[in-house]
């Protein structure tokens, strides 16, 4: 116990707080916060983006904000087009949220690109990022809609573009946002969700599922990609442009705040500035978050902190409920993210090197990994996981690591799209793609083990046993026990030829059709050996050999030997 009494005397009685991050805008009287490029002045306590033609202009407040928990923001704006008979409206402006690897430097496509996409100039368009564009000018070659438009557009890691088919959400507001008068746009972003509000209103213009880790969908149909955000968090800003003889408008961001869900409380971080703890070989990313399958084996890793020699004992604990700054988890060596002194009730021992306290599982001091069991977790669970590690021995001192949320949920049933090739010489590599594979999967052909290769969540791959029968059938089963089985070394089939008739000298083109061929696939024309010229699962173009004048008959055998027959005619 004497451990127990050790962290009982460093136990502190301050409790820690977690609050959103944030800024204010009440006006742009002070832009000392901000990166101005190109066009964009301050101007009568407003930040003025375009006045004239041929105008670009960018602001990024100078702080990277958290964005993958959520945010909520507002502005407020006011678009001033040409007087009446001086001019036209145009282009637009738009809020944008990236991390593109130019920082407080980036910049994007001029005119029709307002800024973040590939504009007139032909720019690479703002990577990793989202913009939520006003369009005040309808461009029929972007399929814009109107030219009192909202839209929100991202290419995920790629450079932005403003046409249209790269948009997740769009609307035309009652409105025209763009008559001189203040108006309001209000962004809300809750993990899985984008929403924009206009002027007040309590139901959204825009709302799209989308996420910033996984994306979404485009409106015009196709996967809308996540940008990468390794920090989880991202510059902000405003961009606007006008365009050449008399398309311009004045646009003025006049009020602007911001609110950020923090990525996770800093006792995620740990104490010792660095990521001692693992599961299933992750870290977590920014949100310190690790998703398993049901059923799945899995390694928990534990390394041991910089300048430890000879093995760190440790303590690794998890919860089925995190309570930062709650009672017990301020210790002396850093602040926990589950009550450890006292241990709360729903807190438990998963592994104790030191062997102190009852375990769950045994441990060796780290470097070391405790292995989860196909079948241990076999139903939905989230848990958190933290240990206590030693950091030194004399003087004994403790730290704690970072804490890694563990999500354990039910898989779907795997699905096999293609088997590639469909047969093989022995020891040939198939693959099997598809969806749903989890790690400790198992392949059989009829119903005898495979070894695989190698397995991906998308791939599996094994070697083509040798001595399967025609008609053989491979199953993958998910330690779940969901199954999933395909064909293996069927039978080929002919379904019809084309240019089935050609002079007797031979080398002429033959094209069969028909199911189960492979790569290797052997052919003969009259007994003699039909060169394969290609060939997929459903075609086989050979040349043919010299023959006689009349119906010969054309075998064809897998590698797998399996057979068909056709026939060819010499003239």
């Amino acid at each position: 116990m004497m451990f127990r009494h050790s962290l009982l005397a460093t136990l502190l009685a301050s409790a820690a707080t977690l609050s959103a991050q944030s800024f204010q805008y009440p006006d742009f009287s002070n832009t000392s916060s901000l990166a101005l490029l190109g066009s964009t002045v301050a101007s009568n306590n407003a930040l003025r983006l375009t006045n004239t033609i041929q105008q670009t202009g960018w602001a990024w407040h100078r702080t990277k904000m958290p964005v993958l928990a959520g945010f909520d923001t507002t502005f407020s704006f006011r678009v001033t087009p040409p007087p009446q008979g001086q001019g036209t409206k145009a282009e637009g402006m738009a809020l944008v949220i990236h991390d593109d690897p130019n920082g407080l430097a980036t910049v994007g496509g001029t005119v029709w690109g307002m800024g973040y996409g590939i504009g007139s100039n032909n720019a690479v368009g703002i990577r990793n990022s989202i913009a939520i564009e006003f369009d005040t000018y309808l461009d029929g070659f972007l399929s814009d809609t109107s030219a009192n438009e909202l839209t929100i557009h991202t290419r995920g890691t790629q450079g932005n573009h403003e046409n249209e088919q790269y948009s997740i959400g769009r609307n035309t507001p009652a409105q025209n946002l763009a008559n001189g008068q203040i108006h309001t746009l209000r962004v809300r972003y809750v993990p899985g969700t984008i929403e924009v509000f206009v002027d007040g209103a309590t139901t959204p213009a825009i709302s799209r599922p989308y996420s910033f880790v996984t994306g979404g969908s485009y409106l015009a149909g196709g996967a809308a990609p996540a940008p990468n955000l390794a920090s989880g968090t991202c510059w902000l800003g405003f961009c606007a442009t006008t365009g050449a003889g008399t398309l311009f408008e004045t646009v003025e961001i006049l009020t602007w705040d911001w609110t950020s869900n923090p990525l996770r409380d800093a006792c995620y971080a740990g104490s010792l500035g660095q990521d001692l703890l693992t599961v299933a070989g992750q870290t977590g990313g920014p949100l310190r978050s690790v998703q398993v399958a049901t059923h799945q084996p899995f390694q928990i890793g534990m390394q041991a902190p910089n300048g430890v020699l000879g093995g760190a004992g440790y303590i690794l604990l998890l919860t089925l409920q995190p309570t930062p700054g709650a009672p017990g988890t301020q210790l002396g060596f850093g602040n926990a993210c589950m009550p450890m002194l006292p241990l709360g009730p729903a807190v438990f021992v998963l592994a104790d090197s030191f062997g102190w306290l009852p375990a769950w599982l045994p441990a060796n001091p780290a470097p070391s990994s405790v292995a989860i069991p196909t079948g241990l977790v076999s139903f939905a669970i989230d848990l958190t996981l933290q240990a206590v590690i030693l950091t030194s021995s004399n003087p004994f001192t403790l730290g704690l690591t970072n804490a890694v949320d563990l999500r354990v949920a039910v898989a779907p049933p795997p699905a096999i799209t293609t088997v590639n090739p469909l047969s093989a010489a022995p020891g040939g590599t198939i693959t099997l793609t598809g969806t749903g594979f989890v790690p400790g999967l198992t392949v059989t052909v009829n119903g005898t083990p495979v070894t695989t290769n190698s397995v991906t969540a998308t791939a599996v791959q094994f070697a083509y046993p040798a001595g399967i029968p025609c008609d053989s059938v491979v199953a993958l089963r998910n330690p779940d026990g969901n199954t999933v089985s395909r064909p293996l070394n069927p039978t080929p089939t002919v379904t019809g030829t084309l240019l089935g008739s050609g002079s007797a000298a031979g080398n002429a083109i033959f094209v069969i059709q028909g199911t189960g061929f492979a790569t290797g696939t052997l052919v003969t024309i009259g007994g003699l050996p039909a060169p394969v010229q290609s060939v997929s699962s459903t075609t086989l173009t050979v040349r043919t050999p010299a023959g006689t004048p009349g119906v010969a008959t054309v075998v064809l055998t897998t590698p797998g030997g399996c057979s068909a027959q056709t026939s060819y005619t010499y003239l």
